[in-house]
């Protein structure tokens, strides 16, 4: 099945990637964490305490709200923080490790089916690289999912193209793949931009082909156009990064815990893919490659991804990127600056010179250009956004907390970065992610 959309849009940043070979060496960090925002709405309780000493695989919280399934340590280390925000919620657990080994072995011994199956990925901790739709979240133990997506897209700013990750991984891919499977009621789904990968084939595995802007790659978008999610439609969603992760463990019997990213943007010195640890210290990675200033570092999309200070400047287990801007501060504001016929800045209203030129790359920095005021109807979001609902009746939805009519315009499909255009488009700057975020959260406790 073949997929060609119009409406989106493809934002070109400087420090784009160009040299898209990948690392002989890997540049692990002293320091990772678990970060609260990676499992939303958690509860832990915690096994251990700081200044514990840990062993990979070793359990280190438990999810109140989903018992049973327990989050483990990805490195041999020691336990430096344990850091909570407002009402005690959980914000991040910092490990420092003693050594680089992958030293926690894995029975890889069991009956290929449905049961067997999450019961290897719960034991591993590996469940929680899955993410549900409606809700994004960890898959409750013991739940199967209706179907299972994947994106093999990754069509965000300054990305890099997957198709070299999972040729460099082909086997590990193949093997997590065929894997999962087994899990699903209704079927595996891909979503793809080429169809020149050797990848696994099987009846319970189906392949659609994207074209398309941005957001083409959200698996959001893509499970929008296949079979949307609902309370009675179970999604699972995974990336193809997590997919490799499985497959190593299963091919050489111990936890892996790397992956591939780009360190990319404006501010980056030369942009360049590395293999580190999940879970890495973004100073580590960053230091030494950044231009002098005031700079945002972000993990994941600059149009999706959490600012990288204080308690939370790891990188986020689903991010495959961060991306560094220039923070701006009062010094930086501009008189009258949207009257001017700039030729250096981007506008989704085509406001600006720049609109004529389709090959320019923008240096953007972190200035939303504007104040808050009411959602003005002109049309933007309709431009921007390719999911077939009406998207501005739910924005204002989710803004005035109607979670029935959110509920009844579609609410329960998104995710925060399937808003993520529209919140940079915005003539308001709302930020649509966060707010999503807040009604989700109302409507699963409420209904």
């Amino acid at each position: 099945m073949e997929f060609n959309l119009t409406k989106g849009l493809d934002l070109s940043l400087e420090g784009e990637i160009t040299n898209q070979d990948l690392p002989n060496e890997k540049n692990l960090t002293s320091r990772v964490a678990l970060l609260g925002t990676d499992f939303h709405g958690i509860r832990p309780t915690m096994f251990v305490a700081e200044g514990q000493e840990v062993k990979q695989g070793e359990k280190l919280f438990e999810d109140k709200k989903n018992p049973g399934y327990s989050h483990l340590s990805p490195i041999n280390g020691k336990i430096i923080e344990i850091n909570r925000g407002d009402r005690r919620s959980f914000l991040s657990m910092v490990i420092e490790k003693n050594d680089d080994e992958n030293s926690f072995e894995v029975d890889t011994t069991f009956e290929k089916s449905s049961d067997q199956v999450l019961n290897f990925l719960n034991d591993y901790g590996l469940l929680g690289l899955f993410r549900t739709r409606p809700f994004s979240k960890v898959p409750m133990v013991g739940s199967l999912p209706n179907k299972i997506f994947i994106s093999l897209i990754d069509s965000n700013p300054l990305s890099f193209e997957p198709k070299i990750i999972i040729e460099d991984n082909l086997e590990a891919f193949n093997k997590g793949l065929e894997l999962i499977s087994y899990l699903p009621n209704d079927g595996v789904h891909l979503g793809i931009s080429n169809d020149d990968l050797e990848l696994f084939s099987s009846h319970n595995i189906n392949y659609h082909k994207f074209n398309g802007p941005h957001p083409i790659g959200l698996v959001g978008t893509q499970i929008h156009k296949i079979s949307p999610a609902s309370l009675t439609n179970q999604i699972w969603t995974i990336g193809y990064q997590e997919i490799i992760k499985i497959g190593k463990t299963l091919i050489s019997g111990y936890l892996s815990n790397e992956k591939y990213i780009s360190i990319s943007g404006p501010q980056v010195f030369d942009p360049e893919i590395v293999m580190t640890n999940y879970g890495a210290c973004v100073e580590e990675l960053t230091a030494g490659k950044l231009l002098e200033g005031e700079n945002r570092i972000i993990s994941g999309s600059v149009l999706c991804g959490h600012i990288c200070e204080g308690p939370k400047a790891y990188l986020s287990n689903f991010s495959n990127q961060i991306s560094v801007i220039r923070e701006v501060n009062k010094d930086d504001r501009e008189f009258l600056n949207w009257l001017r016929p700039e030729i250096r800045k981007h506008s989704s209203l085509r406001m600006f010179l720049t609109s004529i030129f389709k090959n320019y790359k923008y240096n953007l920095t972190s200035a939303i250009n504007g104040g808050f005021r009411a959602i003005v109807p002109v049309g933007v979001y309709e431009e921007i956004f390719p999911m077939n609902l009406m998207i501005t009746q739910l924005l204002k939805a989710i803004v005035t907390e109607d979670t029935e009519l959110a509920q009844t315009l579609g609410v329960l499909e998104l995710d925060e970065e399937d808003l993520a255009l529209c919140t940079y488009s915005c003539p308001s700057k709302y930020d649509y992610g966060l707010i999503l975020r807040n009604i989700l959260e109302k409507i699963e406790k409420d209904g």
